[in-house]
């Protein structure tokens, strides 16, 4: 009978110990989903739910416009936008990288660069102002683009401009999606990559600058796409 109450005890504090290492190798968790978002290990892959944890060796993958965000252990936040198949290690390293800073002044020419075209274009497009955006709302109060409506670019490039990144990937992503030959589509993915740099999402945003150098070889922003992925 001691020796049963005894591999009783063991058998529970052992079960205890292996849920507590499980959960210590968590690398984060899900806060946010909106539309269809799967986690697992690449071979099976199941639905997310509000606060399902996510370990190194998982992947999330998000079909058509939908989006995700996670919660990582240090406090930091990643989006996770449409179209995306990440490894959970490879988006985590975003939490803890320092790209934000190496690529600013990157950035800020950038911007220079694109404004003088964004301007026209929104004159063109009838002179839509920052503050005239609105998204679809969804949930409790979270807003994106969805991708069955119809988006002009300076809609999309307003969300960049008023630093709303989460809003920004949703947007520049539908626009380049409906409109890949408009003549403001390079300014499009360069400012998405960069809204993914500021969303902790360097996986994403390695992936987009690949594709513009590839898709842009004699731009003169392909330069600075490459020294931006030398620094992320």
């Amino acid at each position: 009978m001691r020796k049963a109450l005894l591999l009783c005890i063991n058998l529970v504090v052992a079960t205890g110990l292996f849920a507590q290492n499980t959960n210590a190798g968590a690398l984060g968790k899900v806060i946010y989903y909106e539309g269809k978002v799967l986690v697992g290990d690449g071979s099976q892959m199941n639905p997310v739910r509000i606060n399902s944890e996510v370990f190194g060796d998982q992947f999330i993958k998000t079909l058509g416009d939908a989006m995700a965000e996670i919660q990582w252990s240090n406090g930091v936040k990643s989006v996770v936008g449409p179209q995306s198949n990440l490894s959970i290690t490879a988006l985590s390293k975003g939490s803890t990288a320092s790209a934000k800073l190496t690529t600013e002044g990157v950035f800020r020419e950038f911007k220079v660069k694109a404004n003088t075209n964004t301007q026209a274009k929104r004159s063109e497009e009838g002179g839509i102002r920052r503050d005239d955006v609105k998204a679809d709302v969804k949930g409790d109060g979270d807003m994106y683009w969805k991708e069955d409506k119809e988006i002009l670019f300076s809609q999309a490039y307003a969300f960049y401009e008023n630093a709303e990144y989460a809003k920004a990937i949703a947007a520049l992503q539908a626009f380049v999606n409906q409109k890949p030959k408009d003549d403001m589509v390079k300014y499009a993915w360069f400012a998405l990559g960069h809204s993914y740099i500021m969303s902790n999402n360097l996986a994403k945003a390695e992936e987009i600058f690949t594709r513009f150098v590839s898709d842009f070889p004699n731009d003169e922003l392909s330069k600075d796409a490459t020294d931006i992925l030398s620094k992320i």
